[in-house]
């Protein structure tokens, strides 16, 4: 239910892994057209307040800001925004050409956190602290705060949204093949991968092999990679020795018949969100756009994973260049606003980066997809369980080269070691700067 990058942030570039550029070309948020997009510029509304006039360029691969700009406009009635929506494929190479030359640059350009990184450490982004931006996020969901901060913990970035993660399930397929279809009793099935591994096996058993608890051993993938060490300290790769574990189990799930060993957005992949071969996918907020009410009904639910997980994140910057940096930070405020994010809550099913906008609509918000369930209730403190982050250059690209590793290792039936050997090869290759032991 938010948006999504150009190209695969953690487990985005094997076998069985959603790349962001096939997000972007389908829709990255439930009920939304595609990213690509052309030059539009909107006109002001109604009555606005005390800022000042002008036209402000903002560059993205999510079409939704347009709504966003369009609300700044009615508010402040003598500005004017222009949106550029590029294709997501192509978004960061024009991106980054824009930056370097400063040839038709946009005031503001946003970033998907699996390569934001690159651009928050640069001088290409303004130091947005400077300009009080503390203010902005001192109510902000912890992990989403950390990744607007570079990695001396300057503001640089503001994102009007979280992403955080749980296993969406069938709530009829779930009463029929594991006796509850209850969110609250669901959770207590699936909150450590042991009973996941034994509930998987019962779900295939009791289906006679139509059914898969999970699509793909990714989901281990989706969720531990926020609770392992960054891959690069102090200039040398970092292999976490808990990736051993959550290998194994990686492994065992696969063993167990447990996975349905679908790749990601493959034509099977997408059937099995709706024709029931599949009970959960471990999917962030976002995932409702994979979804054909017409063959499912209203008939979903959001349940905990074992542990909190988010996935996604457009994150917008100020280019240290732009000649209109007042403005542009009255927009990036408009966003980081409570009447921003409770607008983009109910119109979008974008979950909101400020804790206000979650507690204030938790006993109320409900989505007809998910059966009434009180989503924001379940979300919330998943987003506030996620360990806090900063974005640096290597985290999210060696995640994928591991992913990649892993898919041969478990293919090809070798033991964790080849995984690891083949990862270090590759940031040898890839990295130089890097030390690898």
């Amino acid at each position: 239910m938010t948006d999504t990058g150009k190209r695969g942030d953690d487990r985005r570039s094997a076998p069985g892994v959603l790349t962001r550029g096939q997000v972007l070309r389908l829709g990255g948020a439930l009920g939304i057209a595609s990213a690509a997009g052309p030059f539009v510029t909107a006109c002001g509304g109604n009555a606005g307040g005390a800022v000042p006039g002008g036209k402000l360029v903002i560059w993205t691969f999510f079409d939704q800001v347009k709504i966003a700009a369009r609300r700044f406009m009615k508010k402040y009635p003598k500005t004017q925004v222009a949106v550029k929506v590029f294709p997501g494929d192509q978004y960061e190479t024009k991106m980054r050409l824009a930056l370097q030359t400063g040839k038709d640059a946009p005031d503001i350009f946003d970033t998907d956190l699996s390569y934001q990184g690159k651009y928050i450490n640069s001088p290409f982004a303004e130091d947005l602290s400077a300009m009080g931006a503390e203010k902005l996020i001192k109510d902000y969901v912890p992990y989403v705060a950390g990744f607007t901060k570079d990695q001396k913990g300057t503001i640089r970035a503001i994102v009007d949204h979280s992403a955080p993660g749980g296993f969406w399930y069938r709530r009829d397929i779930a009463q029929k093949l594991i006796g509850t279809g209850d969110p609250e009793e669901v959770n207590g099935k699936v909150d450590d991968w042991d009973k996941i591994i034994e509930l998987g096996q019962k779900v295939v058993k009791d289906s006679k092999g139509k059914v898969h608890l999970l699509d793909s051993y990714n989901a281990v993938f989706e969720v531990e990679q926020n609770h392992m060490q960054p891959w690069v300290v102090n200039k040398k790769l970092n292999i976490d020795p808990r990736w051993n574990q959550a290998l194994d189990v990686m492994r065992r799930i696969r063993a167990n018949n447990v996975d349905a060993k679908l790749d990601a957005f493959s034509a099977a992949w997408g059937a099995a969100w709706n024709n029931g071969s599949v009970l959960m996918f471990a999917w962030p907020s976002w995932a409702g756009f994979n979804i054909d009410r017409k063959k499912t009904g209203d008939n979903w639910g959001i349940a905990r994973a074992p542990k909190a997980y988010y996935d996604g994140g457009r994150y917008s910057s100020i280019y240290s260049k732009s000649q209109n940096k007042e403005l542009a930070y009255q927009y990036l405020k408009f966003i980081a606003s409570p009447e921003w994010q409770n607008y983009n809550l109910k119109k979008t099913l974008n979950m909101p980066a400020l804790q206000s906008v979650y507690k204030s609509n938790m006993d109320t918000f409900k989505v007809p997809l998910l059966s009434g369930q009180h989503v924001l209730k379940t979300y919330y403190p998943i987003a506030m369980d996620i360990p806090v982050r900063r974005s640096d250059k290597y985290q999210k690209e060696i995640q994928a080269m591991f992913i990649s590793a892993v898919s041969d290792m478990i293919t090809n039936h070798q033991p964790n070691s080849k995984a690891f050997a083949a990862l270090k090869e590759q940031v040898r290759t890839t990295y130089p700067e890097i030390s690898v032991k």
